[in-house]
Order: structure tokens, then C-alpha cells, then sequence
């Protein structure tokens, strides 16, 4: 698939400080690409960098299309009223009135600022004041947008609110955006960077990373019988990372959590031993692993 970006051994330093460490990665055309990282990691500075708000000290990146920017602090003036505002930031790009008039107007409805066009900035709350930020990124009809901390600071309403945004406005866009919350990442993004210390950790297909770093089985299992005897048997048999045991209160059955750092097929070994009559299978599935603790794995 042809790529929207492409990035190659960008590095960026400061006096006493290597932002960015020779970094690569590429960016899908249509694609939704989160960029993740712990603070300080050196997301903002790609972003900016990819944005032409700041130059690289090494390295080269080509960008196929317009690019719209929302930064983790959008440019707002809060004493502007919204249609003004990006009114303002339009003529910036073009000076064609009638067709300035008509791209501002589009956003308004895109964004969903229909009813706040008048209002002024500053009157807003954090949530519509985000969306006129997503709106001045938009106005020029830019065919990439990047997206730094897009819900950073926002109520569990209006997180809500620019997901489904992103979600629309994926349609039209190649959307490049960084966040804390892996759960935008889980919902929105077909692929993923993650980045650590200035350096790329891993980048791709999101699907075909979770499942490279799943390298660790975690079932919950309920039997008829179980011993110690039993449990170190198992232990042994398969290489268990550790096997927790708990008596039910009325003494009828027991709850197991077996961890193991293992290959898929492990799951159809144990769902079969248990399920023997010495055991007395009763229930049996495994837990997924949060997206944040696969994280974890990568960059400790």
C-alpha cells in the first residue's frame, strides 16, 4: 500500500540531548497510526518535525499530501469567535473568498460545531474548544492529519466524542495521532509505532503486533479435584510460570490461574489434561492481557 509518510533515520538533539535517535518508520495511506510512548519519549518532536513547525538535525522524511496539524496545545484565540477563528486560519492558505467560505462551513458541520459557529473560543469547554483545534487542522483540506494527545485533559463524554470524530474523519484522511489512552488505540488504529528513549521499539499492522507479544498464556480454569500432589505435577509436565489454587467455600470444586510463557497450543494441552477424569474439567478460557501490559514487556 502506498504510504503517506515515510521516515528515514530522522534524529533530532539538543544541547546535552538526543530527542530522536535515527528513527524509521512509514505511515499508510487511509490508515489510522497511533503513535505511542511513555513522556518524553520524543512523539512531540517527530509530530513537529513531520509538521514543519521544527527542522531535523539528521535524517529525511517525505510526506505525500497537505498536512493539518493539531499540536497537544492547539493555537486557539479565545476572544475570536469559532466561524472567525477558522475564517482566520483558512485565509492563511488561500485568498479564493468564495471557496474559503465554503471549506469553513464544511468543517463547522464535519467537526460537529454547527451550533457553537458563533460563540466565542473562550466561552467553550475543553471538549468543543478540542474540536475547533481538529477544525483549523481540517480547514485547508488537508489529505494527512496529525494528531498530538488529541483527548489529553478531556471528561470520559467528550473522549468519547473525538473518537467517534477520528472515526468520521477517517474516511477522508490519513490520521497520524499519538495518545496515553490505549484503549483510542484499540478502538481507532489499524497500526501503531511505539517509540521509547528517542528510538523506534516496533512499528506495523497492530494485530500482527499484539500477537508477536503474546508470548505469555494465562488461563482460568475451574475443576472437580485438585491436590498439590497435582499441582506439581503440572508445574513440571508443562513448564508453568506459576499455578495459583483456591477451594471454592463449599469445598466442591477448585479455581485455577495457570500463567506460562508458551506457544498457542499449549491452551488445547491443558483444556485436554484437566478435562481428565482424575481432574473434572468445569470451565476453562483464557484472560486477555491488557494492551498496556504488552507495552510494559516492550519497554522496561
Amino acid at each position: 500500500m502506498e504510504a503517506a509518510k515515510e521516515i528515514k533515520k530522522l534524529s533530532k538533539s539538543y544541547p546535552g540531548k538526543m530527542a530522536l535517535n535515527e528513527i524509521s518508520f512509514s505511515v499508510k495511506k487511509g490508515s489510522v497510526h497511533g503513535f505511542l510512548g511513555p513522556n518524553g519519549a520524543g512523539k512531540s518532536t517527530t509530530m513537529k518535525i513531520l509538521s514543519g513547525l521544527i527542522p531535523p538535525s539528521e535524517g529525511d522524511f517525505k510526506v505525500n499530501g497537505k498536512v493539518g496539524f493539531l499540536p497537544e496545545h492547539p493555537p486557539l484565540y479565545s476572544n475570536m469567535s469559532v466561524r472567525d477563528y477558522l475564517v482566520f486560519v483558512q485565509s492563511i492558505y488561500s485568498t479564493e473568498g468564495s471557496k474559503k467560505i465554503d471549506a469553513v462551513e464544511s468543517v463547522i458541520q464535519k467537526t460537529g460545531l454547527t451550533q457553537v459557529s458563533e460563540r466565542l473560543i473562550g466561552n467553550l469547554s475543553k471538549g468543543y474548544q478540542q474540536r475547533v483545534g481538529i477544525a483549523q487542522a481540517l480547514v485547508h483540506s488537508p489529505e494527512i492529519i496529525i494528531l498530538d494527545e488529541p483527548t489529553v485533559g478531556l471528561d470520559p463524554v467528550s473522549i468519547n466524542e473525538i473518537r467517534e470524530l477520528i472515526k468520521e474523519l477517517k474516511n477522508d484522511h490519513t490520521i497520524l495521532f499519538s495518545s496515553h489512552q490505549l484503549h483510542d488505540v484499540e478502538l481507532l488504529c489499524s497500526d501503531i509505532t511505539l517509540i521509547n528513549q528517542g528510538k523506534i521499539v516496533v512499528s506495523g499492522p497492530l494485530d500482527k503486533i499484539i500477537n508477536g507479544l503474546k508470548t505469555r498464556l494465562v488461563i482460568q480454569a475451574k475443576v472437580e479435584k485438585f491436590s498439590d500432589i497435582e499441582k506439581e505435577k503440572m508445574i513440571n509436565k508443562f513448564k508453568l510460570e506459576s499455578l495459583d489454587v483456591k477451594e471454592s467455600s463449599d469445598n466442591k470444586e477448585y479455581l485455577l490461574e495457570i500463567r506460562a510463557k508458551a506457544p498457542e497450543k499449549l491452551k488445547k494441552e491443558l483444556a485436554k489434561y484437566l478435562a481428565s477424569d482424575e481432574i473434572g474439567l468445569l470451565e476453562f478460557a483464557e484472560v486477555k492481557i491488557a494492551l498496556e501490559d504488552l507495552f510494559k514487556q516492550m519497554i522496561q
